[in-house]
């Protein structure tokens, strides 16, 4: 089943949206499954909208992408190639919630945190 939902409400974001017109253009919008595997990453201590800010959040994304999709080490190839499919699909999840946040105006948004979302197969 694919559920269509918006950045915020997927994510569960406490987020106080001060330039409401900058999202309002574009909305972002999560396609996933309802069983996918998802992590949170915690970004309200960083400016996404600078370079630093942005590439910290991709920094963190890659780390929980690599928690989300299971252990290293030892395994068939099946499993190897799931979660290889898991890490790249949450990670590119993640980095495109992160460009979106960059475009955005400085100040215009604040975001406590988003989900990335993983897709085993």
């Amino acid at each position: 089943m694919v559920k269509f939902l918006p950045l915020l409400a997927a994510t569960g974001l406490a987020a106080s949206l001060l330039g409401a017109a900058a999202l309002a253009e574009k909305p972002v919008t999560i396609i996933a499954e309802a069983d996918a595997p998802r992590a949170t990453v915690y970004i309200g201590d960083l400016e996404p909208s600078s370079d630093a800010g942005r590439d910290a959040i991709r920094a963190r994304v890659r780390s929980a992408a690599r928690d989300l999709c299971g252990p290293h080490g030892r395994q068939s190839i099946e499993i190897w190639s799931d979660r290889r499919r898991c890490y790249a699909t949450a990670r590119n999840d993640g980095y495109r919630q992160a460009d979106a946040l960059h475009e955005l105006r400085r100040g215009s948004v604040i975001v406590e945190a988003m989900t990335i979302v993983g897709r085993i197969r």
